[in-house]
């Protein structure tokens, strides 16, 4: 990330009490964007059982899109940053995750179960913190870009490049953002050297 970037990025507590203000009902936009909204405002603010709750609340705006496949993609992403965003997701919580999914987006319960055997083989603990930054920023950057193509159009392809690229910060900032840009050049202003 470029030094300057830096400048841009306000203090993350801030943006976690920024985005803590708004219930659900104020979370606006198509189902994609209120589901990672809510789970960018949940995650680090509230326990584990609560956050679920949210998880759980969160999925039923799956059923709204109506690309399947689509939906089955976003829902692979957003369950890879629920399972290693949650610090202490047990065993049993991915169960429960898998069950609950089970009965609200049939479509994807294959994907949860997939992904819960991958992470339970991988032991949830050995390399956990690069996975959750890695798969974080993926599911983010993807997020991004799709918010930003519907809101502008056409993106141009070095700010795709460096969405793709970008830490996460900066990728929950853009996110946190989005209804507030005006234009691209809002969005470029975090890549600029």
């Amino acid at each position: 990330m470029p030094q300057n970037v830096k400048e841009y990025l306000p203090n993350f507590h801030y943006l976690l009490y920024d985005l803590s203000e708004y219930s659900d009902e104020e979370i606006k936009g198509n189902a994609q964007l209120r589901i990672i909204l809510k789970l960018l405002r949940d995650v680090a603010s509230k326990s584990t059982e609560e956050f679920l709750r949210s998880f759980y609340e969160a999925s039923h705006a799956l059923l709204e899109i109506e690309d399947k496949q689509k939906g089955i993609e976003f829902f692979e992403i957003t369950l890879r940053y629920v399972f290693n965003a949650v610090r202490d997701l047990t065993k049993k919580d991915m169960e429960r995750i898998v069950r609950q999914i089970e009965t609200t987006f049939p479509e994807g319960s294959e994907v949860a179960m997939t992904l819960a055997d991958i992470l339970r083989e991988e032991g949830m603990q050995e390399g956990l913190e690069k996975g959750r930054q890695e798969g974080a920023s993926q599911a983010l950057a993807k997020t991004a870009l799709q918010q930003l193509t519907e809101k502008f159009g056409a993106l141009p392809e070095d700010l795709k490049e460096d969405i793709k690229e970008a830490d996460l910060a900066t990728l929950e900032t853009i996110l946190q953002n989005i209804f507030k840009y005006q234009s691209i050049d809002d969005v470029k202003k975090f890549f600029e050297q």
